[in-house]
């Protein structure tokens, strides 16, 4: 649902709430998803290469475009006079899971960003230095000490 600089954006009828809501529900489960992939990343750095994790924020950055479409939508139907209880109550449903999509997104970007200096080239491109004094400060594998 990306739009262009100077695209105007589609408007749908308030009858395509129920869609929109179930396209909403599978973005939040996948990006529950990525979020439970991150994990272990961010606990290990070195797991994640740049392009990985550039590509993690550029869809990010690119859904939380959407997700700003899709409150217009929102907007949009709230404003119709004469909805119907029923629909009012599916819009706040919708915007509901809009929030949670929003929540979410967030979390992947934020872990993202704490991937970016721990990538496999970034950890890669230190000094043996750098990287003895982080192994310290973090304690050894196994050892159960760490900073």
């Amino acid at each position: 649902m990306t739009t262009h600089p100077g695209q105007e954006q589609n408007w749908y009828p308030v009858s395509k709430v129920g869609w929109f809501t179930q396209h909403i529900r599978e973005g939040i489960e996948v990006t529950a998803g990525q979020l439970g992939l991150l994990q272990p990343a961010l606990a290990q750095p070195g797991r994640l290469d740049d392009a990985t994790v550039t590509r993690i924020i550029r869809v990010h950055q690119d859904q939380a475009g959407d997700l700003m479409l899709f409150q217009n939508q929102a907007g949009r139907w709230n404003a119709v006079p004469g909805l119907t209880a029923a629909q009012r109550a599916a819009v706040g449903e919708y915007e509901a899971a809009i929030g949670e999509l929003r929540r979410l997104n967030a979390e992947v970007l934020a872990a993202a960003g704490q991937l970016k200096p721990v990538t496999i080239e970034a950890l890669l491109a230190r000094s043996d230095l750098e990287a003895g004094i982080e192994a310290l400060l973090r304690g050894w594998p196994g050892t159960g000490s760490g900073a």
